[in-house]
């Protein structure tokens, strides 16, 4: 009876050993699965994270391109007299010349924006004249 014992006991042990290694893998796996599981969330974290960062940051720039600022547009009785209206993203204005007028940072930048291209094409302009004017005189034109 003693050896029959022995066998069973024997049996038990290597079942055990078997269940424990079953156990282990297992184990092994849902630790893998679980770091891939907050891995993954933890790049969702991040990326909720800069995406309320970059709203932040938009709306700042909102804030800070709808404060208000003084601009006096130049006025003269030929072409620069009458009133300049802006419109940006179907947001406008009309700016009168001569005085003194708040309005929107974006409208001004606008402004800005758009005597810098004048300047621009006024020098591409020039340039361009004087280049031709110096091949014709080459060509005896």
């Amino acid at each position: 009876m003693e050896q029959n014992e022995k066998v069973t006991l024997q049996k038990l042990k290597r079942e055990m050993e078997q269940m424990r290694a079953e156990y282990e893998a297992r184990l092994q796996a849902l630790s893998e699965e679980r770091s891939t599981c907050e891995a993954s969330l933890g790049d969702e974290g991040d990326r909720q994270k800069r995406a309320q960062q970059a709203r932040a940051e938009r709306e700042k720039q909102e804030k800070w391109l709808n404060e208000y600022v003084e601009i006096k547009l130049f006025k003269d009785n030929d072409k620069y007299k009458d009133d300049v209206y802006v419109a940006i993203n179907g947001k406008n204005c009309v700016i009168s010349r001569g005085v003194w007028t708040r309005i929107r940072r974006k409208f001004a930048l606008l402004l800005d924006q758009s005597e810098i291209q004048d300047l621009r094409t006024a020098e591409l302009m020039s340039g361009e004249a004087q280049r031709f004017a110096e091949q014709s005189r080459q060509r005896g034109i």
